[in-house]
């Protein structure tokens, strides 16, 4: 390979790179969305809690995380269509938001209900996993934002192990302001930026 192929090549990745960039900053609404869908269901088990309404909370989870799937699946497919032809990294941070999607499901629901662990691990299996999502999808649009926004998430379920675990999921909300809702902000602020370069 000489030397102009190689600065082809490099010039080629660093095009695609900049084109999931783009796409990520349209996606913005996903981690919003997703961010505020949680912090409501935490607060509504909380409240559900507090007026001892225990056999109520899986409904409550049902319905916000239903809302999300639903959202996603209907947002996804707009946006796809806006955006066109997929790159492989964007394929690639489909499905990695599918498996930590599944991943989600299995420890918050399947895995507790089948008695593998206390209900006071799920905050912190939760936090590793959306550390995983978050810094990978980081590391793959080369944007650092996220990838801190996964370490803090680390850190967070860190930090659960020495909360009593009637409070973890208490903690998860700050968690979800610092690495969902406000890399929703600076991508919804990327994303307007984007549109209005494109404007004629």
């Amino acid at each position: 390979m000489n030397d102009l192929q190689a600065k082809d090549e490099i010039q080629f990745i660093q095009e695609m790179i900049e084109r999931t960039r783009k796409i990520t900053a349209g996606s913005w609404m996903f981690f919003l969305v997703w961010g505020i869908v949680a912090i409501l269901g935490i607060v509504g088990m909380y409240v559900l809690v507090f007026i001892e309404k225990y056999s109520w909370i899986w409904l409550d989870w049902i319905v916000f995380m239903g809302f999300g799937v639903v959202f996603s699946i209907v947002y996804g497919k707009k946006l796809e269509r806006l955006t066109g032809a997929r790159t492989y990294a964007h394929i690639t941070t489909g499905n990695l938001c599918f498996a930590c999607g599944i991943a989600f499901g299995l420890v918050g629901f399947v895995f507790p209900l089948l008695k593998l662990y206390s209900w006071g691990l799920i905050p912190i299996l939760i936090a590793l996993v959306a550390g995983i999502l978050v810094f990978t999808l980081g590391g793959i649009v080369e944007w650092n934002l996220l990838k801190w926004c996964g370490v803090i998430w680390w850190l967070g379920a860190l930090g659960m192990v020495f909360i009593h675990e009637n409070y973890r999921g208490l903690l998860v909300v700050p968690l979800l302001l610092i690495g969902y809702i406000m890399p929703a902000l600076v991508l919804r602020s990327m994303y307007q930026k984007q549109s209005e370069e494109n404007a004629p």
